[in-house]
């Protein structure tokens, strides 16, 4: 780094740390904006280098939240995330963001170009960075709210490390298929028994990497685990709790798929959203929007008995 930089650098968190111990967060706030504005590279290792004065941060701070959609799963959060860009497009008039969480990272960093920087994200770097990686796309995107879907599982560290954290997220939405449905859709992809367990069961413990970052020279890893941990994670009832969690089945998607729609919309205006409740702009969606059904099957014994065997 050169010199001028780095005395920039170290004059602006020495800033950022005056503000915050002040608790003059309008200051603090807007110091990391405009030096997103004025610099990419000085924005992200300010940032970097601030993650313990963040974390401790109360959430009114955040002037911007994250909502998450989630899923073992990635395709089925696509209808829901599909309603929320075109509900949302057509009754709010605050600026939001959707898309894949993974394949955001992945932009940012691939645009930001570090010198000597490492071709991957991976498990490891999200349990101690996690934070900082929803802080860059936070004031990067500069919306008011960011909706990212992942098929990552929850985890919380004895350091306090967490996949998602309480002050930057506004709720998450978590879709649980039933993992009979998902071996049969398993199945009929790879065409084998044995392929379709070892992505719901995932025995070797690999990482999930999304299809459209497979040809990318940078790859942002998730931590999906395997369905018995990943439906645990978001489904335990602390979780929940703390990050304003709602839990929907699929199954009850496709067969009350109006009554979910609108159960969301409920859930984001519960927790402060200003978004009003149009009913005749939810029942045209479902109308011109078909939902992805379930593959028509049946187990044979040997699957029945060896998802029974697995499944907790």
């Amino acid at each position: 780094m050169k010199l001028l930089k780095k005395i920039k650098l170290n004059y602006n968190l020495k800033l950022l740390d005056d503000f915050i111990s002040n608790q003059k967060f309008d200051e603090a706030y807007n110091l990391i904006c405009e030096t997103n504005k004025k610099d990419k590279l000085s924005f992200f290792l300010l940032l970097k280098n601030s993650q313990n004065l963040l974390t401790k941060l109360e959430a009114d701070f955040y002037k911007k939240k994250i909502i998450w959609t989630i899923s073992y799963d990635l395709s089925d959060v696509s209808y829901i995330d599909k309603f929320l860009n075109y509900y949302l497009s057509r009754n709010v008039n605050f600026s939001f963001y959707t898309d894949n969480f993974a394949s955001s990272l992945n932009n940012y960093f691939q645009k930001l170009a570090i010198n000597g920087q490492a071709k991957s994200i991976e498990f490891q770097d999200f349990i101690s960075q996690s934070n900082l990686y929803q802080n860059l796309l936070l004031f990067d995107l500069d919306k008011d709210y960011l909706f990212l879907k992942s098929c990552a599982s929850f985890f919380e560290t004895s350091q306090k490390n967490f996949f998602i954290h309480p002050n930057i997220t506004f709720c998450y939405f978590y879709i649980i298929n039933s993992p009979e449905e998902l071996f049969l859709r398993y199945k009929n992809k790879y065409g084998s028994a044995e392929a379709s367990y070892d992505e719901l069961f995932n025995f070797n413990d690999k990482q999930y990497l999304s299809a459209d970052q497979k040809d990318q020279e940078f790859k942002v890893y998730e931590n999906r685990k395997n369905i018995n941990v990943n439906i645990k994670s978001w489904s335990d009832e602390n979780v929940l709790s703390t990050y304003k969690g709602k839990i929907i089945s699929y199954e009850r998607l496709l067969g009350n798929t109006q009554d979910v729609l609108l159960e969301i919309l409920y859930h984001l205006k519960q927790f402060g959203m200003n978004i009003d409740i149009n009913l005749e702009d939810i029942k045209s969606f479902v109308t011109n929007n078909r939902i992805e059904k379930n593959i028509d099957g049946n187990l044979s014994n040997n699957e029945k008995k060896f998802l029974e065997k697995n499944l907790n």
